[in-house]
C-alpha cells in the first residue's frame, strides 16, 4: 500500500514540477501562507512485517524458512515561522526506531542463527521550505524543504548463545543536508495534510563500534544520494496561527 502511495507520489511531483508554470497552475506570486504565520505540528511513519508459518517464509527464492519480524517506526515535530509570503524557517525534532527479529532461516541452503538488531536514532534539524500553489488557490500547494541535520543513535546485533548476548554494539553519529519535497493540503482554514519524501541528500556518518570477542573500530562514511526513497514516505498533520 505504501509502494501504491509513493509511486503516485512521486509521478505527481515530476509531472508538476516539470509542467506547473507551463499549464498556468504553478503561481509563485499566489498567497498560500502569509507571511508573519506560525506552524506547529507532527509527521510519522511506521512499518511491519511478520514472517512465519509451518516451513517458514521464502523470500526471493534465496532466503527460506524464514521465521521473524520487523518494526519500523518514526516520529518528529516541527515548528516554523514565515519570514516571506510561501517562505518558511524552522526547527524538527525527531525520534526512529528499528527492530529485527530473526528466529530462523537459511540463505543458499546454509542455516543462520538467530539474530537480534535494534537501532534507534534521535535527530534535529534547522529547516527552510518553499511552496509553489497549484491552481492559483489557497487549498493546495507543492513545497521543497531544505534541512541541515544531525543525528545521534545506537546500533547493537547480537543473539542469545548459552553464554549470554553474543554480537557487536555501535554509536553512531550522521551531519547531512537534504531536500524534502512533498505536498501540503488544507483541510480547515488552520488545519493541513501533507506527505513528503527524501529525495536528495549528502553528508558526513561516523561510527564506533565494540564487539564481545575484540576491542573497539571505527567506520566513516561519507554520502552523496540522489535516490526517493518510496518506504520513506511520511504523513503529517500541521496547524497553523
Amino acid at each position: 500500500m505504501r509502494l501504491r502511495i509513493g509511486l503516485t507520489f512521486i509521478v505527481l511531483v515530476v509531472c508538476e514540477l516539470i509542467s506547473a508554470q507551463k499549464r498556468g497552475m504553478g503561481n509563485s506570486q499566489a498567497v498560500y501562507i502569509e507571511k508573519g504565520t506560525r506552524q506547529v505540528g507532527f509527521s510519522f511513519g511506521y512499518d511491519s512485517w511478520k514472517a512465519d508459518g509451518e516451513n517458514g517464509y521464502d523470500l526471493l527464492g534465496i532466503i527460506k524458512e524464514l521465521e521473524g519480524n520487523v518494526t519500523l517506526g518514526d516520529f518528529s515535530v516541527l515548528g516554523a515561522w514565515f519570514i516571506k509570503d510561501n517562505l518558511s524557517v524552522g526547527l524538527r525534532m525527531g525520534y526512529t526506531d528499528a527492530r529485527i527479529s530473526i528466529d530462523t532461516t537459511q540463505l543458499a541452503g546454509i542455516e543462520l542463527p538467530d539474530r537480534n538488531i535494534m537501532r534507534q536514532d534521535v535527530n534535529g534539524a534547522l529547516t527552510c521550505r518553499g511552496y509553489l500553489p497549484l491552481f492559483d488557490g489557497h487549498i493546495l500547494a507543492l513545497f521543497f524543504e531544505g534541512r541541515l541535520s544531525g543525528s545521534s543513535g545506537y546500533f547493537k546485533s547480537y543473539r542469545l548463545t548459552e553464554n549470554g548476548k553474543e554480537g557487536s554494539y555501535c554509536d553512531i553519529w550522521t551531519a547531512s543536508l537534504g531536500l524534502y519535497p512533498g505536498i501540503s493540503v488544507f483541510a480547515t482554514e488552520k488545519i493541513s495534510f501533507e506527505a513528503q519524501l527524501p529525495l536528495l541528500e549528502g553528508g558526513y556518518k561516523w561510527q564506533e563500534q565494540y564487539a564481545t570477542e575484540t576491542g573497539g573500530s571505527k567506520l566513516r562514511h561519507s554520502f552523496i544520494l540522489f535516490k526517493p526513497n518510496l518506504l520513506g514516505i511520511r504523513m503529517g498533520l500541521v496547524y497553523h496561527f
